[in-house]
């Protein structure tokens, strides 16, 4: 999915009477990922907040992977991607976060290590906060023309606003979603909302 050049102006139209006297307001593209981030890093934080180790570390039946790699996942995802946009390297591999915490690196999430991983959003606090302050710097340093940068990603080439919005966002809201469920499943409420 990529989004379709020039197309990151959004115009709002506010429906009370002082709005409409001035007109529209425009948000940018840069705006609307930067908002766009800080609501997929609330939902990460507000969903895994209240996991249990158990719960964490809990091996689902079938192929789902635990909720601490799924986090774990989401985190290493966030850092990789973003990191690999700057042209640096990985808050995971600078900062040593492999060896302090005793966990594989899963961005892409291989079956058998992902099962066998035992951590917690709890573990990776630290790291999160640190992989969503580094996305957020590096979204409010793009331009508009930024976003329409092309990239390759994955083999493909696609603008940079398409990988982050697209690929990125959608990620983290995925496994979010699946962290959601899996709590559910154990009883516990899924979305802090």
């Amino acid at each position: 999915m990529s989004i379709p050049r020039g197309s990151h102006v959004i115009q709002v139209r506010h429906r009370n009477r002082r709005c409409e006297q001035k007109g529209l307001i425009h948000v940018n593209g840069v705006q609307t990922l930067g908002a766009s981030f800080q609501a997929a890093h609330n939902w990460y934080s507000g969903t895994v907040g209240d996991v249990t180790p158990e719960q964490a570390k809990h091996v689902p039946a079938g192929v789902v992977h635990p909720i601490g790699e799924l986090a774990a996942h989401i985190l290493h995802t966030e850092d990789g991607f973003v990191s690999m946009l700057q042209g640096a390297p990985t808050i995971w591999e600078s900062e040593g976060y492999g060896t302090k915490l005793g966990i594989a690196w899963v961005f892409a999430q291989d079956h058998a290590v992902a099962r066998a991983m035992q951590t917690t959003p709890a573990d990776l606090a630290e790291y999160a906060a640190k992989v969503f302050a580094k996305t957020d710097a590096y979204v409010a340093s793009l331009s508009d023309a930024d976003l329409d940068r092309e990239v390759e990603i994955f083999g493909n080439k696609m603008p940079i606003g398409g990988a982050l919005g697209g690929l990125l966002l959608a990620n983290t809201f995925a496994h979010v979603g699946e962290i959601s469920a899996l709590k559910g499943l154990s009883g516990a409420k899924g979305y802090p909302f």
